[in-house]
């Protein structure tokens, strides 16, 4: 049977240098993917390599990936699944030119998706190191938290402690300017759950509470005095000097780092436009009643311009930034794929059209028309598979080095994409053989076995 030999056009040596060749690239392409984890910018030559490089060798590859699906495909299909592989390995260059436009268009995809994926991550753990409160009010863009937002928020009954948020700089004469947060004295350690470690957080209405690395920076302790001015990037009038003792010593989310004062202790403004801006107010909620708070602090203020999160809905917003981006790259590269899906259907049509004697052969042996779509079904899964396969190892590859160059950002594989991935290229070689499918159970059994297309 034409279908169980191997037929290679090409002579051994030029698949042989094409092999080396292949090898050699795909190699460099690798090594420099690696190296890409210390010097991010080596990507841009290293990409490329790697898949020139596949590319080149995907003839051998084709050999080795497909028939690892002989066994299961021949235990699923019988001799239908074994004919289908058999099929794709007779002439690897035009399977390996099959795959590549799907292998191309994943591997992009792929490596797309673990950066974006990794990137979500990275702003969910940012999320749960600096929100510590039950609720967390914020203005949208362009838009502003008035002075009495935190008053009204408290008088609701189950709203336990209320503070608001105020990002403001200590210019500490000899040094830098300290990033300081002004907050309510009296609500802030229940509102945001601090760590005191020293000290106490009742007297920051008169003192200056720090982190442990920001005490440890500056030798301060409990007692030490901070003198400065305080300032604001927004204000338009220079600010008062004060000398504040270091009253505790805490841990806290990156919102309410390195250094706390009162919202007391900030000048007092001579005008509207010296007012400091307030980035949030937290809320504490009585046990059980977050969701019923969240509502009704929504319907308390009635503004749009305000968010009224919970930790959930921070986590939402966090990872919504890249949705658009994410959904724009997947636009664009479905472009490359769907051309992929036109190779594969194309290479199933000239298949059909080469084996017109072998199948009236088949056919006359006792494989029915249901029969010889089938196998051209396996086949085109099998080549979509195999292009899969190279795409999906070659984008993690690529996304995982992107990532790891990225020292702030945490390494995620998402299995589930991958799987997804899988499923998909398995239905695009299904749909890719419907048409040459039904031309090959159409053909009239005696006069394909009189034709001479082998």
């Amino acid at each position: 049977m034409a279908a169980l030999r191997t037929v290679q056009p090409s002579s051994a040596a030029s698949l042989r240098r094409r092999n080396t060749i292949g090898l050699i690239v795909t190699a460099c392409g690798a090594l420099l993917v690696a190296a890409a984890v210390g010097e991010p910018d080596l990507l841009f030559g290293a990409v490329p390599l790697l898949l020139v490089g596949l590319i080149v060798l995907t003839p051998l590859l084709a050999l080795g990936i497909t028939g690892l699906l002989r066994s299961p495909l021949t235990r699923l299909a019988g001799i239908r699944g074994k004919l289908a592989v058999e099929n794709a390995r007779r002439n690897p260059r035009r399977t390996a030119a099959t795959a590549t436009t799907l292998m191309v268009g994943l591997a992009m995809v792929t490596a797309v998706t673990v950066v974006v994926t990794s990137v979500n991550r990275f702003d969910e753990q940012e999320v749960d190191s600096s929100m510590t409160s039950d609720l967390r009010i914020t203005a949208v863009d362009f838009g502003e938290i008035g002075e009495g937002t935190a008053a009204r928020v408290r008088r609701l009954a189950d709203a336990e402690a209320v503070t608001p948020v105020i990002h403001t700089y200590l210019d500490i004469p000899h040094t830098t300017s300290l990033d300081v947060t002004a907050v309510d004295p009296a609500a802030v350690e229940r509102a945001a759950s601090l760590s005191v470690r020293e000290g106490s957080l009742d007297r920051l209405g008169h003192g200056i509470a720090v982190t442990e690395e920001l005490a440890t920076a500056h030798g301060w302790r409990l007692g030490s005095r901070v003198s400065g001015t305080f300032t604001d990037a927004s204000a338009h009038t220079p600010g008062t000097r004060t000398s504040l003792p270091v009253v505790a010593i805490y841990d806290g989310p990156d919102d309410l780092s390195p250094a706390l004062v009162s919202d007391r202790a900030l000048p007092r403004p001579t005008g509207a436009e010296d007012r400091p801006t307030i980035s949030s107010v937290l809320v504490k909620a009585a046990p059980g009643r977050t969701a019923a708070l969240r509502e009704e602090i929504r319907r308390t203020l009635d503004n749009p311009a305000l968010l009224v999160q919970d930790h959930a809905d921070a986590r939402a917003d966090a990872t919504a930034r890249t949705a658009p981006f994410l959904n724009i790259m997947y636009a664009m590269l479905s472009v490359t794929v769907l051309i992929g899906v036109l190779g594969v259907v194309n290479t199933m049509g000239m298949a059909v059209f080469e084996r017109v004697r072998e199948i009236g052969l088949l056919r006359a042996i006792g494989l029915d028309r249901a029969g010889v779509g089938s196998v051209l079904r396996l086949e085109s899964v099998t080549i979509s598979l195999f292009g899969s396969a190279l795409g999906v190892v070659a984008g993690t590859a690529i996304g995982a080095a992107a990532v790891l160059g990225q020292e702030v950002l945490p390494l995620v594989i998402p299995w589930d994409r991958a799987a997804l991935f899988f499923v998909a290229s398995a239905a695009i070689g299904v749909l890719a053989s419907l048409w040459p499918g039904r031309q090959a159970a159409r053909l009239p059994m005696l006069e394909a076995i009189g034709a001479d297309t082998e």
